[in-house]
């Protein structure tokens, strides 16, 4: 038998458990594994939408104060996975939880989201909830850098319209575009440009984003395309 029951079932999804649990001992809904998640936390990363409705009322403490040993809490869970029905969920108890809290290393549920290339949830977490566009993590990457990275055209544009700093900086001295060449994203380093990235932009190391492309095809097509060549 588990030590942790009530974790289990809302990992594994059982409802009738979940529920005479939290019957017997409602203080269980905010109990601790040894990795210090809640069941929430495992409802959320499971995508147990049902879970989360039954355990949420039980939570008598801010979701922010929810935090795993990384210091995910389960927005941030619910957020990496791309599920928007927990996601408003959580952002619907009271009082609401900061959609720009950070994790230990400094990411939020829109760093996560636009890791995991999760378009409408990055929409409605900068939409609706007012999620910042330029919050950076520990090592100074914006959601931008991330978008950029994972070579997606649409949430690149999204977040410059969102007013997302297209020339930002992390700790490396990398600017998005460093960070899409450097992934093999010539098509979308020609857009940072075309949307206003500085093609000149150095890193602490003196590199311009051309010098850091992962290969000398990628690195032609982007002058190509950005007339340097």
């Amino acid at each position: 038998m588990s030590d942790f029951p009530l974790h289990q079932a809302a990992r594994e999804n059982k409802p009738l458990t979940v529920e005479g649990i939290l019957a017997e001992n409602p203080k269980l809904a905010i109990s601790k594994d040894d990795d210090s998640r809640t069941p929430l936390h495992w409802a959320c990363s499971m995508n147990n939408e049902q879970i989360v409705l039954i355990i949420l009322p039980f939570v008598k403490v801010d979701i922010d104060e929810l935090t795993d040993d990384s210091g995910w809490t389960p927005l941030h869970i619910a957020a990496s996975i791309g599920n928007q029905t927990i996601v408003d969920q959580l952002m619907a108890t009271k009082p609401r939880p900061d959609v720009d809290l950070a994790t230990n290393n400094g990411t939020t549920a829109i760093h996560l989201a636009t890791s995991k290339n999760h378009y409408d949830l990055v929409q409605k977490l900068i939409d609706t909830y007012k999620s910042s566009v330029r919050v950076k993590d520990k090592k100074g990457i914006t959601p931008l850098h991330r978008a950029a990275a994972i070579g997606s055209q649409p949430l690149v544009k999204m977040l410059v319209a969102a007013k997302a700093n297209v020339n930002a900086k992390d700790s490396d001295g990398w600017t998005p575009l460093h960070h899409a060449l450097a992934e093999g994203y010539a098509d979308v380093g020609a857009l940072l440009v075309l949307l206003g990235a500085d093609v000149d932009a150095e890193s602490n190391l003196g590199e311009k984003a051309a010098n850091v492309a992962c290969n000398e095809g990628v690195k032609k097509f982007f002058l190509q395309q950005v007339g340097q060549v």
